[in-house]
């Protein structure tokens, strides 16, 4: 199988904060499938791979920013009453 791009472009797509592009690269590499589509199609779904990773980076690192007690808690199973919480008004605020 030939590769996309040679290390030295690999490098430097990393060294511009561009590694879930390399990751999306590699995973294309490795399926066969994936090979055989056109480039925009193959780019499409490496800026979907690159975007999600960054997304979910951004959401990890605010949720440790937060410092939250239970950062994986479950909204749906809080308990509202007697502690003069709205809980209507908590689940239309997490949607």
């Amino acid at each position: 199988m030939i590769a996309m791009i040679d290390e030295g472009m690999r490098r430097k797509l990393r060294e511009m904060g561009m590694g879930e592009i390399v990751e999306a690269l590699g995973l294309q590499e490795a399926d066969r499938t994936c090979m055989g589509m056109p480039l925009n199609e193959r780019v499409r779904m490496m800026v979907d791979h690159a975007h999600e990773g960054k997304h979910s980076a951004s959401v990890r690192r605010l949720m440790q920013r937060a410092r939250l007690r239970f950062f994986d808690a479950d909204p749906s199973e809080m308990i509202y009453d007697g502690r003069c919480i709205d809980g209507v008004l908590i689940r239309e605020a997490l949607t």
